[in-house]
């Protein structure tokens, strides 16, 4: 039960907060995506840590702030009154890119402090991992001036895991993946995909008008089949260095790459359709 209060009072802050800063926008959804994305950065590199690799925090944490700055560009230019354009994308990807790692390489020259071809490793791949997933959770909000996307998905990933651990305890008998999560069952996952298709459907007819159906059931399928994954990946991640959860930052919920793991999968997803599957 105090378990239970727990995760109760953690959700009963957390939720309206985020829904509040997606409906915002601008300045404060930068600013709480940022909070996260150094959350789940710092997380990460703890858990590769206990690998006998050494992250190089800091330009990691520096790689990501400059991707969800490109991200959220065009709001911060108005609050900022910036007047430049920067680089398209494939070019700010691809100069970002090249000029960290440059950077990791170098750093590495001067640390001698383990294995050099895995702390860059290590490091690129959390940029790559954590920038990928939280920039393109800025951008979406970004391509579509309304929070209404981001609240679609968020509550499209809470009900897909409620129905998947509900589900999969009344009548889960096959297991899904027992090796990397073994309480994950078939059933479970199913009934996941199912509300998370159902969610994404109610919320185009609730508050999301201009969201073609077929739009929002490939979103929930994506949500559905993707941010699973996600959640895969991550007790993939943790079972290899043998702890349960990420941290204990949110009582009750663990840390925050336990909290945003499918965000970190189901974002970029969705922003490839929308970018290339959509008219927006």
């Amino acid at each position: 039960m105090n378990n239970f209060l727990q995760r109760a009072l953690v959700a009963l802050i957390g939720i309206p907060l985020m829904i509040g800063a997606a409906i915002a926008g601008g300045i404060w959804f930068f600013v709480l995506v940022q909070i996260i994305a150094v959350g789940v950065m710092y997380e990460f590199y703890r858990l590769a840590a206990k690998k006998q690799t050494h992250p190089q925090y800091i330009i990691g944490l520096a790689a990501i702030t400059g991707i969800l700055i490109f991200f959220a560009y065009h709001s911060l230019a108005d609050v900022f009154r910036w007047e430049y354009e920067i680089f398209d994308a494939f070019e700010f990807i691809a100069t970002t890119a090249l000029f960290f790692i440059l950077l990791s390489v170098v750093y590495e020259l001067y640390r001698h402090k383990g294995s050099s071809f895995l702390n860059i490793g290590i490091t690129m791949f959390g940029v790559l991992y954590v920038g990928a997933g939280m920039g393109t959770f800025l951008g979406l909000r970004e391509l579509f001036d309304s929070g209404a996307i981001i609240i679609l998905i968020l509550i499209s990933i809470w009900v897909c895991d409620t129905a998947a651990y509900l589900g999969g305890k009344a009548l889960g008998k096959h297991k899904l993946y027992t090796a990397i999560s073994p309480n994950k069952t078939v059933e479970g996952a199913a009934f996941g995909l199912f509300f998370a298709v159902m969610t994404a459907i109610a919320c185009k007819y609730i508050f999301m008008s201009e969201l073609a159906l077929h739009d929002a059931i490939i979103i929930g399928l994506i949500v559905g089949i993707v941010g699973q994954v996600g959640d895969l990946a991550e007790s993939m991640l943790k079972r290899d260095v043998g702890v349960k959860d990420s941290s204990a930052f949110f009582p009750g919920h663990g840390g925050f790459l336990d909290r945003f793991d499918s965000i970190l999968f189901v974002s970029p997803a969705v922003y490839l359709y929308v970018m290339t599957g959509m008219n927006l």
